[in-house]
């Protein structure tokens, strides 16, 4: 019997941290992770899953009425994975898949998806990695549910729990799984997985943002979280601006709130310092002088890339067309990659 391709199309937008501290001593993934504060996007990574076919041996003889086989009919081999990942260019990302063929792996430890079936997985990226952005929990995420929606197995807080285990196993990330699990513009109370110890609560808002990044430069987060030095000050600003962020409900009303903090947490981290990231500040800061805009937008680092985000000041007062595209062109000017994305 031919058994028909099977495929499906997962989107999970990106995530930006704009403060956080590190959670990452626990000997378990799951609990390991951050607090902090940040915002979803729109702009992601989309996955494309598509069940192949199965090595499972088929059994050709005749069973008696009511019997079944106790054994498999012969040797049972891993079903074969292929992989393609495309960055925001359109070209192929080599040595990308390895993140993805952990999560099968586990996948298959987990029997969410079964050992012997082949599946060829695309995944397209439309922001770069190593930026502040999220991509590898995008791509986690949007991979994950693709299977899931292929296999109707579980729910879907297993599958968040594995993808952040991944990212754990990668150093590429802290708590971006949980505060996608979020939506929104989001607050991490307690570090950990979805539904194993993280804790998140959330606002919503639609709001057309930018985010800006370096084409020619990238940290990968392993860089800070790994570096004794680095994880002590960026944990000790990150828990005093969480401290005081959690004293009142996390509502709508509180984005000035979460805005000055993040600056707060940018400078008492030391992260600003960082030449390269100050000179990208002063520059967008420059621009956004130039344009007279200074008094609608705020411009923050994403977390931990070297890039920032351009934000309305107010959430009722939204950035209008024609002053995001003038951002655009000035910043892209001045060789800066510029996206306009939203916060969802």
């Amino acid at each position: 019997m031919v058994q028909m391709n099977i495929m499906v199309v997962e989107r999970c937008g990106g995530h930006i941290t704009l403060l956080f501290s590190i959670w990452k001593d626990s000997h378990l993934a799951r609990s390991q992770g951050s607090r902090g504060a940040g915002l979803n996007i729109a702009d992601g990574v989309e996955a494309n899953v598509e069940f192949v076919s199965s090595n499972k041996p088929e059994f050709k003889g005749q069973l008696s009425s009511g019997s079944r086989l106790d054994t498999p009919a012969g040797p049972i081999t891993d079903g074969d994975i292929s992989i393609e990942v495309l960055g925001m260019d359109g070209l192929e990302m080599k040595n990308s898949g390895r993140i993805y063929l952990d999560l099968v792996e586990e996948l298959r430890q987990a029997r969410l998806i079964k050992r012997e079936d082949s599946y060829r997985i695309h995944v397209t990226l439309e922001l770069p990695t190593s930026q502040g952005f999220g991509m590898s929990a995008a791509g986690l995420i949007a991979v994950a549910r693709a299977f899931h929606a292929l296999s109707s197995k579980g729910s879907d807080e297993q599958y968040l729990r594995l993808a952040h285990r991944i990212e754990r196993m990668h150093g590429s990330g802290l708590g971006d799984v949980l505060g996608i699990s979020a939506k929104g513009v989001e607050l991490r109370l307690e570090p950990g997985a979805p539904g194993s110890g993280g804790k998140v609560v959330s606002f919503t808002t639609s709001q057309p943002i930018l985010v800006v990044w370096r084409p020619e430069e990238s940290r990968h987060t392993s860089t800070y979280i790994d570096d004794p030095i680095w994880q002590r000050s960026i944990s000790k600003a990150g828990e005093q601006s969480v401290a005081r962020l959690r004293l009142k409900d996390w509502t709508f009303e509180r984005w000035p709130d979460l805005m000055l903090e993040s600056r707060n947490f940018a400078d008492a981290s030391g992260l600003l310092e960082e030449k390269v990231r100050k000179n990208l500040l002063a520059m967008v800061q420059k621009e956004i002088l130039r344009l007279d805009l200074q008094a609608r937008v705020n411009v923050r680092l994403c977390m931990l890339g070297v890039s920032v985000s351009i934000l309305p000041r107010r959430l009722d007062q939204p950035l209008l067309e024609h002053e995001l595209e003038a951002i655009c062109d000035a910043l892209r000017t001045n060789g800066l990659g510029v996206r306009e994305t939203r916060i969802q």
